[in-house]
């Protein structure tokens, strides 16, 4: 074997060594990032999730307010035909400040 042969050998198994290292690096780096990625989508199943949880919540929130609603539209109601039965409508019933002012 020539001594240009057995340079160009060594010089061929170093190249290969720093290849398998270089690979055995990348293989690294991608194994993170599928982990990376898995944390990503449990992250945006539970983001689904909320989203989810928020618009029930929200649903729940608009019915409760529009029942809320109606009860106080129907207490309104009921307080103005009250009044108008005890005769308390403007202008209807005087204060005694006003019986009074006028003598």
């Amino acid at each position: 074997m020539s001594p240009m042969t057995f340079a160009l050998e060594g010089l061929l198994a170093l190249l290969m060594c720093a290849c398998l290292f270089y690979c055995w690096r990348l293989e690294r780096k991608l194994a993170a990032l599928r982990e990376g990625q898995d944390g990503v989508r449990e992250a945006a199943g539970e983001l689904v999730q909320a989203a989810a949880q928020a618009e029930a919540a929200v649903r729940a929130l608009r019915a409760t307010a529009q029942e809320t609603g109606r009860d106080l539209q129907a207490r309104i109601d009921a307080a103005n035909a009250l009044s108008e039965r005890l005769g308390l409508g403007a202008g209807r019933l005087r204060s005694s400040a006003d019986v009074r002012g006028a003598r």
